[in-house]
């Protein structure tokens, strides 16, 4: 199953102004949160941005367009874990 997420809106039609467009995860939302801790569900191209960020937020790595900060609690969370699964593999890579 795709989990390519679109932009959020508000059940007004407005966007939360909290959540940039492009974000990879939004907050306050069940299919985002589940993705948050389960990277698994996520299509090619947002788990590709999402190892991007976290290389740029957690290892000072070459920063993607937005900058080198999660913007969202989801995202935080999903860098976490990725950032995890990085430490592992360099570990075993000795």
């Amino acid at each position: 199953m795709s989990a390519t997420h679109r932009v959020h809106p508000n059940s007004n039609g407005t966007y939360r102004p909290v959540d940039p467009p492009d974000a990879i995860l939004w907050d306050d939302c069940e299919r985002c949160d589940e993705h948050a801790t389960d990277a698994l569900g996520l299509d090619r191209t947002k788990l590709r941005a999402a190892w991007d960020m976290m290389i740029a937020v957690e290892t000072g790595g070459p920063v993607r367009v937005g900058g080198a900060e999660y913007r969202t609690a989801n995202e935080a969370r999903l860098g976490r874990l990725l950032y995890n699964v990085y430490v592992i593999t360099q570990r075993l890579a000795r």
